[in-house]
């Protein structure tokens, strides 16, 4: 991911906002939720997490950096600023249009 997130972090605090009681073992062998949880559980719910990050949120992360990104530019440009990393970030946005173009169309 090329955003500055911690998946892992972002992940773990999914998982503690599902069931509060991920972080705390379970102490019974009876199926209680909010009594702990094994590490099997644990790892069951990390990869449901993590596919739900995968699908919904790290995209919409990505499209609202690049939206952001692209406003930054435009107000840059719009001042008359001339300058080689405006050029530089305006080439990578215009490629990436291009290619977003190409496969849509």
């Amino acid at each position: 991911m090329s955003t500055n997130m911690d998946h892992a972090a972002v992940i773990e605090s999914m998982c503690l906002t599902w069931r509060h009681d991920f972080g705390v073992d379970r102490v019974t062998s009876e199926q209680i939720v909010g009594a702990g949880m094994t590490d099997e559980e644990r790892d069951f719910l990390r990869r449901e997490m993590g596919q739900l990050f995968e699908h919904h949120i790290a995209p919409a992360v990505r499209q609202a950096v690049e939206a952001e990104r692209e406003a930054c530019l435009a107000i840059v440009e719009s001042h008359g600023k001339d300058h080689a990393k405006v050029r530089l970030i305006a080439g990578d946005i215009r490629a990436r249009n291009d290619a977003s173009d190409n496969r849509a169309g």
